[in-house]
């Protein structure tokens, strides 16, 4: 068991509450930053809600220990995003604490942070002292900043003359290449081409080998598996889930499963179409039904349609998907076997 001076980030306890309505939430704002001032300061989980509160965050309490990348995964709204802005530093927590150990460094939005007017060279050295990286210090690897950037030939250019592919590497390599203790990345694992999303994969390695603690959001689950081991799962502001990343990504995809508007919005188009599907059966070799299938096993799928007029040279294309994984396989009949 590791001690407690390798943990870099400890949550503690942490709760969140926001309030719908905007008016509201900055007449509570007052009446809170009041109470602070004069001593009268109070837990919110122990008051309760006001009329228009939610809690974001409900009694998150989890630990990143050096050289740990983790992964903070869930559906839209689950508290995710609320999460990192606490650790960030850009949102306080209403109970509960949050301790750092060492210099973060935030990958929110890649490029966001840079003044478009100043050239390349000049945000490399203006993200530096943010991180309290001294003028020295970025000397000495601001070669290495540049190269993997790719971006030699442009770097004494305005930021703004960059496109986006630009700023998306000249972001990710001033913050992984100035080293942080704790390095935090939202939504940006799927951005830039394919061969420097292999680099910067590779580079995220490196930096795990070096002891730098990494803690990853993103919905493209599958890409997760090439820097995380340590998965924690929110699911409506509270972990649902800590612990290995395959079974955090199976806790994640049966969230993800369930009925959307969107699913019923389909529904409503089948309705109003020519031909729609009236019931879909999965079955097994022997033709019998069943659920959950494992790798190499045969399945059949049995697909009841019904339409309004006789259709002719029809093809049925069947797909299997998963929120997490995509397009798993996808099935066929014959151009012109199929009559409906």
């Amino acid at each position: 068991m590791s001690n407690s001076s390798e943990i870099v980030l400890d949550v503690d306890h942490v709760w969140k509450v926001y309030c719908r309505n905007l008016k509201r939430a900055m007449w509570y704002g007052l009446r809170d930053l009041g109470r602070e001032m004069t001593g009268k300061g109070h837990d919110r989980t122990v008051t309760g809600l006001r009329p228009g509160e939610f809690f974001a965050i409900r009694d998150a309490n989890f630990q990143v220990r050096r050289g740990e990348c983790v992964a903070l995964i869930g559906p839209n709204g689950a508290g995710k995003s609320t999460m990192l802005k606490m650790i960030n530093g850009l949102v306080r927590p209403d109970a509960g604490k949050i301790s750092i150990r060492g210099k973060v460094a935030a990958l929110i939005e890649l490029g966001t942070g840079f003044n478009p007017i100043l050239s390349g060279r000049e945000n490399i050295y203006i993200n530096a002292a943010v991180l309290g990286i001294g003028k020295r210090e970025t000397d000495r690897i601001f070669d290495k900043i540049v190269e993997f950037a790719e971006l030699q030939d442009v770097i004494n250019d305005p930021v703004k003359t960059y496109s986006s592919g630009m700023r998306v590497r000249l972001g990710f390599s001033v913050a992984a290449n100035l080293r942080p203790d704790l390095l935090i990345m939202d939504e940006v694992l799927a951005v830039g081409d394919v061969g420097f999303r292999m680099k910067c994969f590779a580079h995220l390695r490196d930096l795990i080998k070096e002891g730098v603690s990494i803690i990853v959001v993103t919905h493209a689950v599958t890409m997760l598996r090439r820097v995380a081991t340590r998965s924690v799962v929110f699911g409506k502001g509270k972990i649902v889930y800590d612990g290995d990343l395959p079974t955090g990504s199976t806790i994640y995809e049966e969230m993800m499963n369930v009925p959307s508007q969107a699913s019923e919005r389909r529904e409503e188009d089948q309705a109003s179409s020519i031909a729609r599907i009236d019931e879909v059966n999965v079955l097994n070799e022997q033709g019998n039904p069943q659920l959950e299938f494992h790798t190499d096993d045969k399945l059949r799928l049995q697909i009841r349609l019904s339409a309004r007029q006789e259709i002719r040279n029809t093809r049925v294309i069947a797909a299997i998907c998963s929120p997490v994984h995509g397009k798993v396989a996808s099935m066929s009949t014959e151009i012109g076997r199929a009559h409906v």
